[in-house]
């Protein structure tokens, strides 16, 4: 009866270890199981927000390719701007109103000269030379302003074209500078979180595996322990095992205890 008992025990303790090891290799794998869905999850939300904004960046990374030819042209535009003024005589004298200035004063210098008795003289002359320079000095000196202003207001209207054109292709450059870095930012991410997912895994694996190795010490142990209580128990058990022959040599007393 007793030995019967020692049995099952050894049986149930070797089942509850195994049981045991069992539900503990389980949690563990749950677990890092969980942790590495939770890694995954994280990584696709990752990509989802990169796509999106990437999505969203999309119409103002288009703006660098659609406007640098756009912008290259102006630039050759603006460089090929340079100011020149060295016209002509002829030509100053073809400006509106040079002319009729021209004759106002030499009318004027005449009348002058005239009403002194100095008509057909060598004053008149001079005083026609001096007029006529005097003229077209202040003719070209206007003409300068005027062409210089017209160059100026011409630039001016190119280079606001060219800074409107840059500023378009630096908004793309912006765009597109900020997708690349959050891809970058997002391949960093994905990859700590698959080595986090990775790493759950194996420690799952490595759990599982050290408590089934424990179960299994454990099993043993208990087996061992009652298979030599059972032993002692019945020392003369069909099969002659170690502990029953060890007291084979001994007489033990009937009436002993």
């Amino acid at each position: 009866m007793v030995a019967a008992a020692v049995a099952g025990a050894a049986v149930a303790g070797v089942a509850g270890s195994a049981i045991s090891s069992s539900i503990s290799g389980n949690a563990a794998q749950s677990a890092a199981n969980t942790q590495a869905q939770a890694a995954q999850n994280a990584q696709q939300l990752q990509w989802q927000q990169f796509q999106q904004l990437q999505q969203n960046l999309q119409p103002y990374m288009q703006l660098g390719p659609q406007n640098i030819p756009g912008l290259q042209s102006q630039l050759g535009r603006l460089q090929g701007m340079q100011f020149s003024f060295n016209p002509t005589m002829q030509q100053l004298e073809q400006t509106p109103g040079y002319q009729f200035t021209l004759n106002q004063g030499l009318n004027t210098v005449n009348n002058q000269l005239a009403a002194k008795g100095l008509n057909l003289s060598g004053a008149q002359a001079r005083g026609i030379a001096n007029y006529t320079t005097g003229l077209a000095s202040n003719t070209y000196q206007q003409q300068y302003q005027n062409a210089l202003q017209n160059f100026m207001t011409n630039y001016g209207v190119q280079s606001d074209t060219y800074n409107r054109l840059s500023g378009l292709v630096g908004l793309g450059e912006n765009a597109a500078a900020g997708v690349g870095n959050a891809g970058l930012q997002t391949a960093t991410n994905a990859g700590n979180l698959i080595t986090q997912g990775a790493n759950a895994q194996a420690a799952g694996t490595i759990g599982a595996a050290n408590a089934l190795s424990s179960g299994i010490t454990g099993a043993t142990s208990s087996l061992g322990s009652n298979a030599l209580l059972y032993s002692l128990m019945n020392p003369t058990n069909a099969g002659g095992n170690i502990y029953g022959n060890a007291y084979s040599g001994f007489d033990v007393p009937s009436n002993y205890g």
